[in-house]
């Protein structure tokens, strides 16, 4: 995308996107990653130049600061967020991202999926780092963003909120939990400590000061303390609205009699669910988990404003699939039908004050440790043929019945454009339209083909 980034901006302009969430690589603005170390302006500029382009095209930025990219010195340095010297050095960048980009970008993501950085990376070795290491790890790693975050947000009230008049969040991530046997209350108590686990970990800190109830009680000294003065500041710093990045639910049930203290739930050595499964062995298609969710969250923290800033679905067997055969892909038309489907029910009929909501992604991206192999995007990207774009029978189906549905605002989304880890993500805004969602409901459209002969969607000589 570092390449075709206007035809890219064009072909979201096309199927009516209004807004998009994109991610910025700290590398590429501060080089040597630490506190007081030179500006890269060459990099300030691109993005400028990026987001003035979305903006000429109608569409509406909302920036991610760090989605998993650490500046590989601050890991060599100390531990990347096992230190906190890594709150100052993100304050660094934050503030040269509000003083160079904040005339441009009003809507700000401080960090991406806290658990999928903090356990994935830290806790166990499956993501960079490979820390390895274990509850202690994780927690600390969690605790150093909470405060890097709520000190860019003080600081962004304190000395650009006035003039720049923008917003502030970080988007935390989760899976619901099912009770195995929804009659045993056992199961139902480990089923709820499962979502306290997973969204209320961070979002609990951020609305009342310290970590949820359950987990001060169990995690012993793993589990770090907040001073006064810290509590007071990630409440003095609530965010702006709730980020939920969501895709699946699974089984939980309660831990055996002779299960450590720290242990309140159970998934198993495999995790299970009601739902289908898809091509990710982690994901299940369980809209029904997306109402529940977000109503628990309405619930937990009194009502707030959610933006949804994940939420997709890789299509089997896309990997394989020849052009146009890929394009037809109703496997993602039916999750993304029956996912808006219970978000409107969450809005209309639970009262979830829904705002936002970003599909992930735009383009087949590089997923991780997953390459190439879990294809996510609304538009084929063609590996073998330069790059070229094909949207597919979704982005259609999103077009004619969300994107540019009576005229409400709806979004897409980039990921770190042109870094080496980058892959091109996408983000999509929700209808605000009560109406507009209940329709969506009530009439699901029809399956959308892909043209049957299809031209790519953009040209270019870059690579």
């Amino acid at each position: 995308m570092y390449h075709r980034w206007r035809s890219d901006i064009a072909l979201m302009k096309q199927l009516g996107i209004r807004n998009y969430r994109m991610s910025i690589a700290w590398t590429r603005i501060i080089p040597d990653g630490v506190s007081g170390s030179p500006v890269n302006m060459e990099g300030i500029n691109w993005y400028r130049t990026f987001i003035k382009a979305l903006l000429a095209a109608g569409i509406k930025p909302a920036v991610t600061m760090y989605h998993w990219d650490l500046p590989q010195v601050l890991q060599d340095k100390y531990k990347g967020f096992m230190s906190p010297l890594i709150q100052r050095d993100f304050l660094y960048y934050a503030e040269t991202l509000f003083k160079h980009l904040g005339d441009i970008v009003d809507q700000w993501l401080t960090f991406n999926e806290v658990i999928s950085i903090c356990e994935l990376g830290y806790q166990y070795a499956n993501f960079a780092p490979q820390l390895g290491g274990g509850l202690a790890a994780k927690y600390t790693c969690g605790h150093n963003i909470l405060l890097a975050h709520a000190k860019a947000v003080q600081l962004y009230r304190e000395k650009y909120q006035a003039t720049q008049k923008g917003r502030l969040s970080i988007a935390l991530d989760g899976k619901w939990g099912y009770p195995k046997d929804p009659n045993n209350p056992a199961d139902v108590t480990a089923a709820d400590n499962f979502v306290i686990f997973q969204y209320a970990w961070m979002a609990d800190p951020i609305y009342f000061g310290d970590y949820p109830k359950v987990m001060r009680d169990t995690q012993g000294d793993d589990l770090p303390r907040f001073t006064e003065e810290e509590s007071k500041l990630l409440r003095d710093t609530t965010i702006d609205f709730f980020s939920v990045n969501f895709y699946t639910g699974y089984y939980v049930w309660a831990p055996p009699a002779d299960a450590p203290k720290n242990q309140t739930y159970d998934t198993g050595d495999s995790l299970t669910s009601p739902g289908t499964p898809t091509n990710a062995a982690w994901l299940f298609v369980t809209p029904d988990a997306f109402r529940k969710t977000l109503d628990w969250l309405h619930k937990r923290y009194n009502g707030p404003e959610f933006w949804i800033t994940e939420n997709g679905v890789s299509g089997p067997g896309e990997e394989k699939k020849p052009v146009p055969e890929v394009l037809n892909d109703v496997f993602r038309q039916d999750f993304y039908r029956s996912y808006l489907d219970n978000l409107c029910l969450a809005k209309t009929k639970d009262g979830v004050n829904v705002k936002n909501y970003y599909a992930w992604s735009l383009l087949d991206n590089f997923e991780w440790r997953d390459g190439y192999s879990k294809r996510f995007g609304i538009v084929y990207v063609d590996l073998k043929h330069n790059l070229k774009r094909y949207p597919k029978g979704s982005a259609h189906w999103l077009s004619q019945n969300f994107f540019k549905f009576g005229g409400h605002n709806s979004g897409a989304k980039k990921k770190r454009s042109g870094t080496k880890k980058a892959g091109a993500h996408a983000v999509t805004k929700a209808a605000k339209s009560a109406k507009a969602q209940h329709t969506l409901h009530t009439k699901p459209a029809a399956h959308t083909k892909a043209p049957t002969h299809p031209k790519p969607a953009t040209k270019s000589k870059s690579g």
